[in-house]
């Protein structure tokens, strides 16, 4: 890589964070070298043309637990081995890092991604009885609903005449209006075409963008003020990202704003009201002990997260999902053929429940497969605050040859944590890791419960695992089933070229068209129905 000239504005806060730099803790494990130095692996990382292409390669080079380093060559830990990741899941040792915190408050505000310690469970307990499993089968009809109204749409499009279709367009209008009326009772319109609230469905759709793009100064500034003092760091300069960033939060909170004075003015009205939404369960936080209640300003938080958080990780895996079965065709007959036995035998008179999408094993398989080979948050970054000793499933070699199944980490560590290749481990999977083949779900057990769902590390899993997942999965379920029964996928005639790109969540985008943004067509025809 060619020398990087740092703006003078620059050279005091560099040599501030070089100051940082702590002697090496990670120097007995192997590793790649960066191309920089100075840039690390950060922005090797952040810029690669396919998400997860170069860890995939170093993991079957060193193993699933090596060195790598960040900018000013500090080391981090990455780590993709079973017995680790659960580890360090499972222990409250392992906090989000200060600057993951601070861009979670940046984008949310301090609702439950941004939280830590007591603050963190305090809120996930006001948020678990809207999450419960009793709970979510009452949003079930919210998720019918609003896909009969999309294949509605769709059928008078289509006029029996395919037609390419942006899934990346669509999904993310049908999971915010679902979080609307199932979380929120609240009607964003956005499926309809109401333009009150497109302009927030445009600030998420392509929010994340400019973490792609940004230049190697960016990424050397971005590494700088993570070091600096909180009242400082954010206040230097402000980046494409903070700006969008920025951008939805005022967006979201104006909107949360609106969703919480309707609903309390509905609660003045029919104090009585037993509503079972997420926002009424949370609005009567306020009549329980503080061990749970939660303040205005923190449910407002909770509100712009749901609303980013639930919309963009569903919409984006059913993306995925409809592409990986418009690639494999016969995947795509199987779910097709389960989704008519089902129907013979409930008729279309009777409202599926949980229990009938439950019965479905190769259905449901390729929705754990999509969901193992396309984690849209495929890293988490975590930093240990005791010393420890992390077990691993798989020994790795250290650089004198000798074999660990141990690797000590000392207090301050960076760790990242390695969902996408974890999900990819041939040691866990299986040799055909890197392929499509969900009749791996029907058949293998692990050894190492990782996740909490098929073990899957796509949810994350422990003290900090999504409280959403269960949500996710029942939103999934109904839409895989409502689109393959009525539609068909293929890809375009003409052929596309999908780049998953590193974009913090990771997002789907033609192969050298950028300026299209985020695009995922699909050809798509109605279903005859028998």
């Amino acid at each position: 890589m060619s020398r990087i000239k740092i703006s003078r504005v620059f050279k005091l806060p560099c040599l501030i964070a070089l100051s940082f730099r702590k002697s090496s803790r990670l120097d007995f494990l192997r590793g790649p070298k960066p191309v920089s130095y100075l840039l690390g692996h950060e922005y090797e990382i952040s810029h690669q043309s396919d998400a997860g292409q170069l860890e995939f390669e170093w993991v079957k080079k060193y193993g699933p637990t090596f060195r790598i380093f960040s900018c000013f060559s500090e080391d981090v830990l990455l780590i993709a081995d079973p017995m680790g990741l659960q580890h360090i899941f499972q222990s409250q040792c392992y906090p989000k890092t200060r600057d993951i915190r601070l861009i979670a408050e940046r984008v949310f505000g301090r609702g439950l991604l941004w939280a830590t310690g007591e603050t963190h469970q305090r809120h996930r307990r006001a948020l678990n009885s809207a999450f419960s499993t009793q709970q979510l089968k009452v949003y079930m009809s919210f998720f019918q609903g609003m896909m009969f109204k999309l294949v509605t749409k769709w059928n008078d499009q289509l006029e029996e005449n395919p037609a390419v279709l942006n899934m990346a367009h669509w999904m993310p209008k049908v999971t915010l209006d679902v979080i609307g009326q199932s979380a929120f009772d609240f009607n964003f319109g956005v499926l309809d075409g109401t333009a009150e609230y497109n302009e927030l469905y445009r600030t998420m759709r392509d929010m994340f963008l400019d973490s792609k793009s940004s230049s190697p100064l960016t990424e050397i500034y971005t590494a700088v003020r993570r070091r600096l003092p909180e009242r400082f760091g954010f206040r230097l300069y402000t980046t494409k990202e903070d700006r969008r960033f920025a951008a939805f939060l005022s967006a979201a909170q104006s909107t949360a704003r609106r969703i919480l004075l309707q609903k309390q003015e509905a609660e003045i009205l029919n104090p009585n009201s037993d509503d079972k939404d997420i926002i009424s369960v949370l609005i009567r936080t306020k009549y329980d002990d503080y061990k749970k209640r939660l303040s205005e300003e923190e449910i407002i938080s909770q509100i712009a997260t749901i609303i980013l958080a639930g919309n963009e990780t569903t919409s984006s895996t059913m993306s995925w999902m409809l592409y990986e079965l418009s690639r494999n065709t016969e995947s795509q007959a199987r779910v097709h053929a389960e989704i008519a036995r089902l129907r013979a035998q409930r008729g279309y008179r009777i409202a599926l429940t949980s229990t009938d999408y439950d019965s479905m094993p190769y259905f449901n398989a390729v929705m754990k497969e999509t969901l193992r080979l396309h984690p849209i948050l495929p890293i988490l970054i975590r930093e240990a605050d005791c010393d420890d000793t992390l077990p691993l499933s798989v020994a790795v070699r250290s650089r004198t040859g000798r074999l660990l199944s141990h690797v000590p980490v000392r207090k301050g560590q960076r760790i990242l944590l390695h969902l996408g290749a974890y999900n990819r481990l041939t040691q866990v999977w299986g040799d055909d890791a890197d392929s499509w083949n969900p009749v791996r779900f029907l058949t293998e057990k692990k050894d190492v419960m990782v996740g909490v769902y098929g073990n899957l590390a796509t949810f994350s899993g422990g003290v900090r695992s999504c409280i959403g997942w269960q949500f996710a999965v029942m939103e999934l379920q109904v839409m895989l089933f409502e689109l393959i029964e009525s539609f068909e996928f293929s890809l375009p005639s003409e052929g596309v070229d999908i780049q998953r790109i590193p974009s913090i969540l990771m997002v789907p985008m033609i192969r050298g068209k950028p300026e299209l943004g985020v695009q995922l067509p699909l050809q798509v025809k109605q279903r005859i129905q028998q």
